[in-house]
């Protein structure tokens, strides 16, 4: 008997809310399985970082998760439900996890019945303390983060459990070269498959009409240099903008998402927010952001280096190539693999050389980077996942 990804249960550990702002691999991929005819019950994080009760933000999360939790599980899409277990963000010791698990089975135990014998998909290390309490009949490990790299996580309790989770996978899945090359260590059969991207949503401009924000964006006079994603302090390199803005005053340098909730960046983007050729646009909605890409006359990746940026797999790269716009990176292993359509640029005066080269690229440019895109997507992402669990299957 064949496997397919089809009518199967899966109940998805993720280490995000389902209504976060920006959605990420988890939720495109269980949107996706979910429209596949699965039905998927994503359980909202289970903590990576302890919440910091002097930002009003986490203080927001924490009321938001109190009303979700209490709530039970609601039900989102066809065949897609969301559950929210109030746990504590502690996993280090024995009693932590005791205390958790008991909670996570008094909370979501009614729930889980309804999806028996599922597959586990899971993005949380800290599910492989929870494994058993689903009897799940395939367990599947998607590595898509450093986790223990995250400003505030538990390095240690999140090493621990995910050195757990791999022996426990019956199929690990890496987005990026160095998580791959780690999860090998104790799982060899790992597989290594990048992140992707909707080129449908993204290789056409949309319609921004009556767009307030998109007004905003058009106003701006070119070229304009654009960013679009979390303003996140460790992974955005705000310096290197600021410089930038400051040595070429005739670029307008737009940012594009909301600021990171995990901490105060205040003083950070202060100086940015003063000059008068960077623009702040503020969160777009997925579904809305396609008009913005488009606008732009190049696209950036500009990351600072560091152990959080060395693992990541940036969704926004194949979401600008599809749109057929330059694209000047950071030197991030993820993304030099297309050297050839992707800039690369590493210090300020690099960057400056390889935007300003980059608004002069050829039509042919464009066409090679929208055909990279095109062999980079979701539906044949989920194909060679598809593949990946049937061979698990028939072990």
């Amino acid at each position: 008997m064949s496997f397919s990804l089809r009518k199967q249960h899966i109940v998805c550990f993720s280490t995000a809310d389902w209504d976060t702002l920006l959605p990420t691999n988890k939720h495109h991929l269980m949107r996706r399985l979910a429209a596949k005819n699965n039905r998927v019950l994503f359980i909202e994080t289970l903590g990576t970082r302890a919440p910091q009760l002097s930002s009003g933000t986490d203080l927001a999360r924490i009321g938001k998760r109190l009303q979700r939790g209490f709530a039970g599980p609601r039900k989102r899409e066809k065949r897609l439900w969301s559950i929210s277990p109030i746990v504590r963000p502690k996993w280090s010791t024995r009693a932590q996890i005791a205390l958790n698990r008991r909670a996570f089975q008094v909370q979501c135990g009614r729930t889980l019945a309804r999806f028996p014998k599922p597959i586990a998909w899971v993005y949380s290390p800290y599910a492989a303390y929870l494994l058993d309490t689903i009897e799940p009949s395939l367990i599947v490990y998607h590595m898509v983060d450093d986790l223990a790299a995250v400003p505030g996580a538990d390095a240690s309790a999140i090493r621990e459990a995910e050195t757990l989770m791999l022996s426990r996978a019956d199929v690990v899945i890496c987005t990026e070269r160095s998580l791959h090359d780690r999860a090998r260590r104790v799982a060899p059969a790992a597989h290594f498959m990048p992140n992707v991207a909707d080129y449908d949503h993204f290789s056409t401009p949309g319609n921004g009409e009556g767009d307030t924000q998109f007004a905003r964006l058009r106003a701006l006079p070119k070229p304009r240099v654009l960013f679009s994603g979390n303003l996140a302090p460790h992974k955005l390199d705000f310096g290197l903008i600021h410089r930038m803005a400051e040595e070429r005053a005739d670029w307008q340098f737009v940012l594009v998402g909301p600021l990171w909730e995990g901490a105060d960046s205040s003083a950070v983007v202060a100086p940015l927010q003063q000059a008068a050729n960077i623009h702040f646009i503020g969160h777009v909605d997925y579904e809305r952001l396609p008009p913005f890409l488009h606008e732009a006359d190049v696209l950036v990746i500009p990351y600072v280096r560091n152990e959080a940026t060395r693992a990541v797999s940036p969704l926004k790269l194949f979401e600008y190539l599809a749109t057929g716009r330059p694209v000047v990176s950071s030197p991030l292993q993820s993304v030099q693999p297309y050297h050839t359509a992707v800039r690369i640029a590493d210090s300020a005066e690099d960057w400056m050389r390889e935007i300003e080269a980059a608004l002069g690229d050829s039509h042919a440019l464009e066409t090679q980077r929208r055909a990279l895109a095109r062999r980079h997507t979701w539906e044949k992402r989920i194909g060679a996942i598809e593949k990946a669990l049937g061979e698990a299957w028939h072990r």
